[in-house]
């Protein structure tokens, strides 16, 4: 029924008491019992190779290869060099990459370098550019500076993943093609804000996902995060949307396949 439009499932996470066999071994239970696919998130150059290598040994997976601000700390090599391996990832076919991401900026978890996570995000929206693929935005107490920044690059469209922001923000970017992503956070008794972006978001312009690992929606919160929960955030999203189940999967499954080309 659904399309997880954002997941990790390289992460070490995974092998655990809840799936002591394993992501791989998740997926294919996953899949065969019904979820139409997914798009594997690289967020580093290390985890960019294990989100493509994993999306080739899936039909239904797809990969996104991209840089995230919090992982710019740890990189092992300069930015253009982490950038050029990113544009390699993306131009072979066989790895299935469909989106630049997820980049964006981060403000929460400190220290951070406001300028050098600006400099990361532009050169990502750039390549987005040159290589004519959307963008997955990750946005976590920087909204807006996000905001601004891809107000600078009219011509790259996306998603703003796991929306935190305001109403009107979320308004400001629809108007100018950017789709909007609900987590399992829309499902939290305390995310009455967020259920209010959901109430406004057009159909044509929404999208769900897990983030998983993580932010497993209620009931599972704090536990370990798969597409086989989407129906629980989903749930949320239609009690806020007053609609079906089965729109939301419709409607979520379809903007993804127009916004990533799958």
């Amino acid at each position: 029924m659904f399309f997880d439009s954002h997941a990790h499932y390289y992460d070490n996470r995974f092998y655990g008491e809840e799936n002591p066999q394993g992501a791989e071994a998740l997926l294919e239970e996953l899949f065969s019992d019904g979820l139409l696919g997914v798009i594997n998130i690289g967020t580093n150059p290390q985890s960019n190779i294990l989100a493509v290598e994993q999306a080739r040994k899936f039909a239904n997976m797809y990969a996104a290869v991209g840089i995230h601000p919090t992982d710019m700390a740890d990189m092992k090599m300069p930015l253009d060099e982490a950038i050029e391996s990113v544009k390699r990832l993306a131009l072979d076919p066989a790895n299935k990459v469909v989106a630049v991401g997820e980049i964006g900026l981060d403000y929460y978890w400190e220290p951070y370098d406001k300028e050098a996570q600006r400099v990361c995000f532009e050169a990502q929206l750039l390549l987005a550019r040159e290589l004519s693929l959307p963008v997955i935005i990750h946005d976590r107490e920087a909204h807006g500076d996000c905001f601004e920044t891809v107000l600078k690059y009219p011509d790259v469209r996306g998603v703003f993943h796991s929306y935190s922001g305001s109403a009107e923000m979320a308004s400001e970017l629809i108007k100018r093609g950017w789709y909007i992503s609900f987590s399992g956070v829309v499902s939290f008794k305390n995310a009455a804000k967020i259920k209010e972006v959901a109430r406004i978001v057009p159909d044509d312009r929404i999208l769900i996902e897990t983030d998983a690992p993580y932010l497993a929606p209620h009931p599972f919160r704090g536990k370990i995060n798969h597409s086989g929960r989407l129906i629980h955030t989903a749930t949320a999203l239609a009690e806020a949307r007053e609609c079906t189940v089965d729109k939301i999967a419709e409607l979520t499954r379809e903007n993804l396949r127009t916004l990533f080309g799958v």
